[in-house]
C-alpha cells in the first residue's frame, strides 16, 4: 500500500509539472509567433508603401507625400496603434541621432492599415495587428527636410501586435527619374521601434 501511494504521489507532482510546462511553452510560442507575424507586417507594408510611391510622379514635395494605398475595412478587431504619439518617438528619435539640424528629416504619417488590407488574408487569431508608414526626405544638403530635390525618400513602417509585440522596417529608395522602377538602397529592421 505504502508503494501505491508513493507512485501515485509521483505521478501527481510529475503530471502537474508537466502540465505547468506545457502551459508555459504554449504562451511562449504564442508570443513568439506574435513577434514574428508583427515583424511580417511591418517589413511587408515598408515595402509596399515604397512600391506604390513610385507610381507617384512628384516626390518634391515630402511635407504632403502620401501612400497612394487604400486600406479596406476589417471587420474585425484591430490592435489600435497611437499615430500622433508614434510620429513624436520617431521624429524624437531622429532628431537626436541627426548632425545636420537644418536638414534633419521630417517624418510625415502616410498610411495606416492593418494585417488583413496588407496581406489579403488574415486566418490568425483576433485581434488583427495594424501598421502605420511615415515617410522623409534623405539627408541631400538642400537644408530643406520637406522638399527632395534627389529623388531618394525614407520609408518606415511600425506594427503593433496583439499583447505588445512591435516591430519596424526602415528603407531608403531611390530612382533615377520620375516613374523610372525604384530601387531599394538601405534596409533597416527592428523590433519595437
Amino acid at each position: 500500500m505504502p508503494a501505491a501511494l508513493l507512485l501515485l504521489a509521483c505521478l501527481v507532482g510529475v503530471t502537474g509539472w508537466l502540465v505547468g510546462h506545457v502551459r508555459v511553452d504554449r504562451e511562449v510560442a504564442t508570443a513568439l509567433a506574435d513577434e514574428q507575424e508583427t515583424a511580417r507586417l511591418a517589413e511587408a507594408a515598408t515595402q509596399v508603401a515604397a512600391l506604390a510611391l513610385a507610381r507617384v510622379p512628384d516626390w518634391s514635395r515630402v511635407d504632403v507625400l502620401a501612400v497612394p494605398l487604400d486600406c479596406p475595412a476589417w471587420p474585425g478587431a484591430v490592435v489600435p496603434l497611437d499615430d500622433v504619439g508614434e510620429t513624436t518617438a520617431l521624429q524624437a528619435v531622429e532628431d537626436a541621432a541627426s548632425r545636420w539640424p537644418a536638414e534633419t528629416p521630417r517624418w510625415r504619417l502616410a498610411w495606416t492599415c492593418h494585417a488583413p488590407g496588407v496581406f489579403s488574408l488574415w486566418p490568425t487569431r483576433p485581434p488583427a495587428p495594424s501598421v502605420a508608414v511615415w515617410v522623409a526626405d534623405d539627408v541631400e544638403g538642400d537644408d530643406e527636410p520637406g522638399r527632395d530635390t534627389n529623388q531618394r525618400l525614407r520609408v518606415h513602417g511600425v506594427a503593433a501586435g496583439r499583447d505588445g509585440a512591435r516591430a519596424s522596417a526602415t528603407a531608403t529608395i531611390g530612382r533615377t527619374a520620375s516613374g523610372a522602377p525604384v530601387t531599394l538602397l538601405a534596409w533597416r529592421t527592428g523590433a519595437g521601434s
